[in-house]
């Protein structure tokens, strides 16, 4: 059965102490049934129940995220991220509530370089952080020899193809093999920072959402979604402001990450090939070569050494289809604004809603007791998921 908005909120306010909501808006998706809403104070808070297995994993692995990013390691960090305010159960539907953080996507800007700055203390800010703040098995952990051989597999794959310039590879290889390039500390990671995951206020980076993918692993991960779709001497700028913020001694990041993003393009082509996407493998390829050229200079054994011109991917290409790896800012882009949404005053909600027992977060606290969170985020639950008539009550609590 499907949880409207008005089942949605009327749960939330019976079960969150001091929530108080002034509006909101039905953003229920194919996978999730969800209302974000307006609260007195000015948050946003989302409301929702996930309607499949793989959507509620999604929103367990964010919720385990926001519990180690908790309110005094944000203020630590200078940016905010999503946090669960409470969760529980509404006929055999799991329920969560969580402040969303606020601002607009760096993708619906027109020029991303003002913000650069900011992004590079925010990420050294994350990266800076002692790992042992992250709970065993809380996200996966990736050593420098995972990262190896992740990027050696990546390249075979890429080699099957047989459409990858073998001057690419050649370069990429030399990278595999280059060690001082493989010598870094694992740190937290987003894991997939693409720009509609950095929020601003305009000025600053404010918010990153989209946490699902984060682990302990390469920080130049990170960089690399930055580096990318970014002209060299640009992208230069950002990892030197990155590495003057940080205290270690992790010189090569800024050449792990150019290595990387080049090495997403590869990732891509042998997606479209598992696809049969005949015109996807095409603007791959142009890809690849554009890629070629902007690099042919740059000799395979010094991956470091600035290319000749600046990357721009997408040169007289035909833009790839949605989820591609490089979406390119340009000078002579259209200027993209945020959506205005609008909300709906909430009706005043009187239904007697079957109570379930629920751990709310404490006033001066945003993470939620262990307890709840242990019986509704844990491996467990998940298989449960699976059962397509929702957990029972005391299959949870």
């Amino acid at each position: 059965m499907a949880m409207s908005p008005i089942m949605l909120t009327a749960w939330a306010v019976a079960e969150i102490p001091g929530l108080q909501i002034e509006g909101y808006r039905d953003t229920s998706t194919a996978d999730l049934d969800r209302v974000t809403c307006r609260t007195s104070e000015g948050a946003v808070v989302s409301i929702t129940s996930p309607l499949n297995a793989e959507t509620a994993q999604t929103q367990d692995r964010e919720h385990r995220v926001g519990q180690f990013l908790s309110a005094g390691v944000r203020e630590r960090l200078g940016f905010d991220v999503p946090h669960t305010l409470g969760a529980g159960v509404l006929n055999k539907r799991r329920i969560v509530v969580t402040e969303e953080a606020q601002g607009q996507p760096l993708s619906q800007l027109r020029d991303v370089r003002p913000l650069l700055p900011s992004l590079a203390l925010a990420l050294s800010s994350l990266h800076s952080l002692p790992t042992t703040i992250v709970k065993r098995d809380a996200v996966p952990t990736k050593t420098a020899l995972d990262g190896v051989r992740e990027a050696a597999g990546a390249i075979d794959r890429a080699h099957q193809t047989a459409q990858v310039p073998s001057a690419l590879l050649d370069r990429w290889d030399a990278a595999i093999e280059d060690k001082e390039l493989w010598q870094f500390v694992p740190t937290i990671t987003h894991g997939n920072l693409e720009f509609d995951s950095i929020l601003t206020d305009g000025e600053s980076v404010v918010s990153i959402i989209n946490w699902a993918d984060a682990c302990v692993g390469d920080p130049a991960v990170d960089l690399a979604t930055v580096v990318g779709p970014l002209a060299p001497d640009v992208s230069a700028g950002f990892v030197g402001d990155y590495i003057a913020h940080r205290s270690n001694n992790d010189g090569r990041v800024g050449h792990r990450a150019r290595f990387l993003s080049e090495l997403s393009i590869a990732r891509w082509l042998v997606h479209c090939v598992d696809t049969g996407d005949e015109k996807a493998i095409a603007d791959a390829v142009s890809m690849l070569n554009n890629l070629l050229v902007s690099v042919a200079d740059n000799p395979a054994t010094v991956l470091g050494a600035m290319p000749v011109k600046p990357v721009n991917l997408l040169v007289d290409v035909p833009a790839p289809p949605a989820g591609s790896p490089t979406d390119a800012f340009v000078d002579d882009a259209p200027t993209r604004v945020a959506t205005a949404h609008s909300f709906v005053e909430s009706p005043s909600v009187e239904a007697v809603i079957p109570v379930i027992e629920v751990v709310p977060a404490e006033a001066d606290s945003v993470i939620v007791d262990a307890t709840l969170v242990e019986a509704f985020f844990s491996e467990d639950a998940e298989e449960k998921s699976d059962n397509p008539d929702g957990p029972r009550e005391d299959e949870i609590l």
